[in-house]
């Protein structure tokens, strides 16, 4: 009898992997490795602080995203407080009160 056709010979023998299959693999890939943080343009930096500002001043609603290695988190309440020296903020949402460092942010946008 042929090695091909004993236990697993006929899968350990075949070379060709399928498009559907490769594409899986590497998004597979790209879960397990963690991400860089994006570097942000000064013009990004002020858009996001002037919708920060507004939030403050006009009291609406605003979504922030945070930078996690793993996969973004994304916060959406109203501005509390702005401490520029500090440089956090302060949100309210539905679960409450969160302290955010403006370092972790990498985008806002407004409801």
């Amino acid at each position: 009898m042929s090695k091909k056709l004993q236990q697993n010979g006929l899968f350990e023998s075949s070379r060709m992997m399928l498009p559907e299959h490769r594409e899986a693999y590497v998004q597979h890939q790209q879960k397990l490795a963690p991400r860089s943080r994006p570097i942000l343009d000064p013009q990004a930096f002020e858009e996001m602080s002037r919708l920060l500002a507004e939030s403050l001043m006009l009291k609406e609603p605003v979504t922030i995203v945070l930078f996690d290695e793993w996969e973004d988190v994304h916060l959406t309440g109203t501005v509390v407080k702005f401490d520029q020296a500090g440089r956090t903020i302060r949100i309210q949402d539905l679960a409450g009160l969160h302290d955010v460092r403006m370092r972790h942010i990498i985008d806002v946008y407004a409801n």
